[in-house]
Order: structure tokens, then sequence, then C-alpha cells
């Protein structure tokens, strides 16, 4: 995984909001006491005490009102420690109506009716219909789950209808370091560390240690920690109306219309298409080379993907049958891992029987040559050499239009 990957896999700043649709809830807001903590997590008792107490705290809020910063560090043996930091601000009204900004890059929030979010920099947004009540972040968008669940935690728990429920997803062990501190254990190693305002039992700081389950990824990351620091924390204050509002600024993008369109989501993945595909040479697990040159006159598929990726694993059983369909007209697929270890990859071949060719991209270059920045990333090249092409992410009716695609390429 290159630094470049590996940045973005954890500045969550940047990344590119999901076009999927919020999976409205029915259940109506609740201020009671949140029902007793039900979780296979090695909970001490301390820890329960103080989850609960924070659970009912934030469950029994109307209104919250947030300002903070993100900050990430990130050190790979050897080279100079990188840190980056956002400014943000957000609220919260119950129900349903919240907003989250991360200053020059990303806005997202619901105005009661509508779900949006708003990509700055791309000047695109979605919309959909918003929950009737309090939501789980399980019910989101995942990759508006996952910025939220990692930029802004006390909003999450205020959304929640269930926040105990949020605070121990995926929590293996539990304990309490010290009065109003919360440990938590993942099941992929990550440790996050909750602080707490002793009066109010909201959230004042959160560090998220990614060292653990980035070092699987790359063997010389020495730190990689995520800390969001509450610097205003304002609970049931009145909110104005306004603050919620919000439509497509003029000349914005619908990116669900413009995916369904056109799937793309980095700008030097799609500036290839039409042009002639970077040249490579990689070696396949069993040590042969392949180069690009020698596989003209052949519609060619590379997929760039990696063991850890979920929409990767998503998405390769479809590519696998395609390639089964296609080889014996000549179709040529691979692919293209990044940056992982041989002995990984024969593993997971090994366990899911793929049977499409897979090349090592071991220093991520033939990655970076074709734009790629979020993965799985999906090329096609024509029987000339030029890209035709290139589907980043996965969706239901991507296999639909990857063969589309190689067809028009002349497969």
């Amino acid at each position: 995984m290159s630094k470049r990957l590996l940045v973005h896999s954890i500045t969550l700043a940047t990344v590119a909001l999901s076009a999927s649709l919020l999976r409205a809830g029915d259940a109506p807001p609740t201020t009671q006491p949140p029902a007793e903590i039900k979780s296979s997590a090695n909970i001490s008792p301390d820890a329960k005490s103080l989850i609960e107490t924070v659970s009912t705290a934030y469950s029994d809020l109307k209104s919250l009102d947030l300002a903070g910063t993100i900050k990430i560090e990130l050190q790979v043996e050897g080279a100079t420690p990188e840190t980056h930091s956002s400014d943000f601000t957000s609220a919260f009204v119950a129900p349903n109506r919240f907003r989250h900004e991360v200053k020059g890059d990303v806005l997202l929030g619901s105005t009661g009716q509508k779900l949006y979010t708003y990509q700055t920099e791309q000047n695109a947004y979605t919309q959909a219909d918003a929950p009737k009540g309090r939501t789980n972040s399980s019910d989101l968008p995942q990759d508006m789950s996952n910025l939220l669940g990692m930029q802004n935690p006390s909003l999450v728990l205020a959304m929640s209808k269930d926040p105990a429920k949020e605070m121990l997803e995926d929590v293996v062990e539990a304990s309490k370091p010290s009065d109003n501190t919360l440990k938590l254990t993942l099941k992929d190693k990550t440790q996050v560390t909750m602080a707490f305002d002793p009066d109010s039992h909201l959230l004042r700081q959160v560090n998220t240690d990614l060292t653990a389950p980035l070092k699987q990824r790359r063997a010389d990351l020495a730190r990689a920690l995520l800390t969001t620091d509450y610097t205003s924390v304002k609970p049931n204050t009145p909110a104005r109306d306004e603050l919620f509002a919000w439509s497509p600024p003029p000349g914005a993008t619908d990116a669900a219309a413009a995916a369904a369109a056109h799937p793309l989501d980095a700008v030097a993945a799609s500036a290839l298409e039409g042009k002639q595909a970077p040249a490579f040479k990689l070696k396949m697990l069993d040590g042969k080379t392949v180069s690009l040159s020698d596989l003209k006159g052949h519609v060619v598929i590379l997929d760039f993907w990696a063991t850890w990726c979920g929409p990767c694993r998503m998405s390769l059983p479809h590519l696998d049958k395609l390639y089964k369909a296609e080889k014996d007209k000549g179709l040529k697929a691979f692919a293209v891992d990044q940056q992982e270890s041989d002995a990984d990859v024969r593993q997971f071949v090994k366990q899911t029987g793929l049977s499409v060719p897979v090349l090592m991209d071991g220093d991520g270059r033939v990655g970076g040559q074709y734009g790629v920045e979020g993965i799985p990333q999906t090329v096609v090249i024509d029987k000339e050499g030029k890209v035709r092409r290139v589907f980043v992410g996965y969706s239901d009716d991507l296999p639909a239009q990857l063969k589309r695609a190689i067809d028009a390429a002349g497969q």
C-alpha cells in the first residue's frame, strides 16, 4: 500500500460519499433510558456503568451544537511524520435533523425531510428521504456512516436510537482506564479511547489508533492515529431552523444521476478514457511476467484490488464469472493486487477459488500510472491499447455495465 493510498484510506475528509440511499426507519424518537446493554464483548463492570450513563445522556438530548478539529497523525518508518488537520462544525435537533460540515471539503445532513451530501471540491450532491426518527448509523449509507463514525462520533451518538449499541459496534473488549474514560478494542485490533465530560457525560475527545489494522497492509507503518477534539459542546441550546435548511447550490451536479450514467469518482482515473493505456510489466503469482504490449489485439480488463477491501471482495466474483464466460473469445482479464504479500494473496485465491489471473503490483507504481486512489478500480482497454472505460467502486449494476463496455471495446 503506497503512502498516498494509505493516507487516502484513513483521511475520511477526502472520501467521496456514496450515492446509495438511506434506508428510512419508522421507529419514533425516544427519550426513555436505553434498554439493558446486550453485547458479546468482554465489558468490565465499571465500563458498563459508564456506557449506560453516556447512553442515557445522549438519548435524553433534545439538541446538540458541536465544533472541533479532526487530526490524523501518520508515521512511516524512515520517513518524516505527517499531520493532516481539518476543522468541523455540526448540530443536531431531535428527532432527525442534523448537519456536519468539514471546512472546505464536505457537508452532509438531514433537513428533517431530506438526507443530503455535498462535496465542495466536486460541486456534487446526493439526496434521499430522511429517516422519520432517530436512526442507527448502520441504517445510513455506508460511506456516510463510516465518515461520521470516524470524524464525529458524538453526532452519531446523538442521532442514534441506541447509543450503547453504537459504542459497542464491532467491540471485543471494553474497559474504564480512568474516570470518564472508555477504552475499546475492536475486532480488527483498532484501539479507541473516548473521554467524556464529567458533568454532561458527552464526548470531549476520541482517539482512534489504526496502527494495528493498517500495519497488516503496510509493514513499515509506525503510527496511524485519528483524533477528534471537541472544542465546543453545547447541549440543549436553541438551534436556528435555517441551519438545517439545504438545497443544491447553483450549477451543482447530481452525483447519483452522474454515477448512473458514468460511474467514476476519481478525476485522475476518468482522464485516462480515450487515451493510450499506460504500459506496464508485472509478475503473476506463479512468477510469469505479463506486459501490456503482449496483450495487443485483445480486449483487456485490469481490476485493481486488495484482499482487505470489502467492495473488491464483492466485485471479484462477478469479474471471475465474466472472465470464465468470455476468455475463450479472447478476453484477457487480470486482478491487479495493490501492494500486498504473495502469501496473503495466494491464501485469498485458494480460499475463494478465484480463476482470474492475479498480477502483483508490489510497489503500487502501476496503480499510480492508472490514477488509482479508490479500489476497486476496473479499467477496460480495447484491442488497440486504448482505455475505453474506467469504473471506480462497486455497485449492483457494475457487472452489466462492464459486459457492455467489453462488447463496445470489440470483444
